[in-house]
């Protein structure tokens, strides 16, 4: 008995050994699985990091190349392979990461680079652009043969800035309060603010009011809020404004800028669009090594100044005074290459000379100017007109200005006269067989079919008794400025302003087809605006405005018309 209890004893002994050991054997299984799960986990989450460092990596590359590419082409809108070539990654902080490939270059390899496209979305929708395609790629190697590929497009887009019957820049605010009623057929725009106010009369407009700044319903000078614009919606329905930026539904009380854009969208279609809509600002075709973004205006205005021996390639490139095929300075021709254009041939058939220099009474600026008058027509009888249509007219008398005249025919391949100086434009202008036509000045001030006939030029008690205009006719762009930004209780004239008279209007037809752009203040005409003997100081009173866009321009730009420029993000990839 006692040796049958000791076998059994054993055998169970035998039993708890074989069940101990395949315990163990299978603690020490799963154990090596959970090790091995871990390291696995691990080097995944090791590759998995070593992916991402280099994915970030790489993306920082490719916006490091963005922003080179951007500031390359400010200085240089039409870079070389090899500038593009030599655009260069951004340092890496940690060693382990390399970039392995870097490279900024043009979708189009062979010129033109470029390409005429519509713009379809966004604020300038429906606007004609010249456009170039960049790619940005990166490719980042990191550790334990960790790798990204990234690849940015991105598009320079040049916008000619007379597609806007109303443009204005940076530090230049777009105010718009005429008296009589008035319609704007053509988009309005301003790098700065808005600011619109209907007179008794009305004011209507048929397009886009688009703003990277804000909208609001009053203008500068005087805050009253008037009466309300009317502005079509996206299915040309006029609508009206009567709320803004800032104040909700007739000006009741102040909202939040949600929903003043939700009741902007929904009122007018995108029609009319501000900083709250992220609104791009078009830049000036001015290099960025010139361009002073606090001091906009004035960096602009280097567009329309004379040359001089000592300007950089910067500046070169920032005046259109380089590019005219004719410049006539204090009266001498010249063409581009500096040789001299014999102008003394071109005769007037009374004997006169095609250019000449006399003096007139300017009663905004109180005093005499004396201008280089320029006879258009025989001019261009005589064939000494710019073969590229770009004619360039400069005066250096502390009093200078230009004044064209005879006018109403011009060359058949159009024609863009640009000066630093004031410039007149006496009479009708480009209306015989018209042709894509622009005037570009420190200030422009039209003067009407009655100022050579009845001689003006003297100087005049009241514009109401001895300067009546007569109704005139000018189809051409218009790039000018206005003299100073409004103050309280002072205004500069607003946009229906910035083409400037000095003759009495008054229920006489001025017609003008064209477009305005106000990049800048006059540096030289500055004296202010004043309206209808403010302060007994009488110097014009305003036409019938007949105003509209020029549609030419939608397809037939004037020679040298300034390009602005925004940049579009394309498609990205990784991989």
């Amino acid at each position: 008995m006692v040796r049958r209890t000791l076998a059994c004893l054993e055998e169970q002994r035998g039993v708890v050994l074989i069940l101990s050991i395949f315990v163990l054997l299978l603690l020490t299984t799963l154990g090596l699985a959970f090790l091995t799960t871990a390291a696995t986990e691990n080097t995944i989450a090791v590759n998995y990091r070593n992916h991402v460092q280099a994915f970030y990596a790489a993306e920082a590359g490719v916006e490091s190349g963005v922003v080179s590419l951007k500031s390359l082409v400010g200085a240089n809108p039409t870079p070389t392979d090899a500038q593009l070539a030599g655009l260069l990654p951004p340092a890496l902080t940690d060693p382990n990461y390399t970039f392995n490939a870097f490279q900024v270059q043009r979708v189009r390899t062979v010129a033109p680079y470029s390409y005429q496209t519509t713009l379809t979305t966004g604020a300038y929708a429906g606007l004609m652009a010249w456009t170039t395609d960049y790619e940005v790629t990166a490719t980042v190697t990191g550790p334990r043969g960790s790798q990204a590929r990234v690849t940015q497009k991105l598009q320079h887009v040049g916008i000619p800035l007379f597609q806007f019957m109303g443009f204005y820049g940076r530090g230049v605010d777009l105010e718009l309060s005429p008296g009589p009623a008035m319609t704007i057929t053509g988009r309005i725009h301003s790098n700065s603010n808005l600011y619109l106010k209907a007179g008794d009369g009305g004011l209507k407009i048929d397009s886009y009011a688009t703003t990277t700044g804000d909208i609001y319903r009053y203008v500068k000078g005087y805050p009253d809020r008037g009466k309300n614009p009317q502005i079509k919606d996206a299915n040309g329905v006029y609508q009206t404004l009567n709320f803004d930026h800032e104040y909700n539904y007739d000006f009741a009380s102040k909202w939040s800028e949600s929903d003043w854009t939700s009741a902007a969208l929904k009122a007018f279609g995108g029609r009319v669009q501000d900083s709250s809509m992220s609104v791009q600002e078009i830049l000036p075709p001015i290099p960025d090594t010139l361009y002073d973004p606090k001091n906009a205006d004035k960096s602009s205005h280097l567009m329309i100044e004379k040359g001089s021996v000592s300007d950089s390639p910067a500046l070169k490139d920032a005046k259109i005074y380089y590019q005219a095929d004719l410049r006539i300075e204090d009266g001498q021709g010249h063409a581009k290459d500096g040789s001299t254009v014999n102008l003394n041939k071109c005769k007037k058939g009374g004997g006169g000379d095609a250019v000449e220099t006399k003096t007139f009474w300017d009663g905004r600026e109180k005093k005499m100017m004396t201008v280089t008058e320029v006879d258009v027509g025989v001019l261009d009888a005589c064939g000494v007109m710019p073969a590229n249509g770009i004619l360039y007219v400069s005066r250096g008398d502390a009093d200078g200005a230009v004044r064209l005249v005879n006018g109403s025919k011009l060359p058949s391949q159009g024609l863009t006269v640009v000066s630093g100086n004031p410039v007149y434009i006496q009479g009708d202008y480009n209306t015989v067989n018209k042709v894509p036509a622009s005037v570009l000045g420190d200030a422009i001030t039209v003067l009407s079919n009655n100022w050579e006939k009845n001689g003006y030029d003297k100087k005049g008690k009241d514009v109401t008794s001895s300067r009546k205009a007569a109704a005139t006719t000018v189809n051409a762009a218009f790039a000018t400025g206005p003299s100073h930004e409004s103050v309280m209780d002072k205004s500069n004239g607003q946009m229906n302003n910035l083409i400037r008279f000095l003759e009495h209007w008054t229920s006489v037809d001025f017609t003008y087809n064209g477009s305005l752009v106000a990049l800048w203040h006059s540096q030289q005409a500055k004296e202010w605006f004043r309206c209808c003997g403010d302060g007994g100081d009488l110097y014009y009173t305003p036409p019938n405005r007949i105003w509209s866009y020029e549609t030419l321009f939608n397809t037939n730009q004037p020679p040298g018309t300034p390009m602005g420029t925004i940049y579009l993000r394309g498609q990205w990839t990784e991989g």
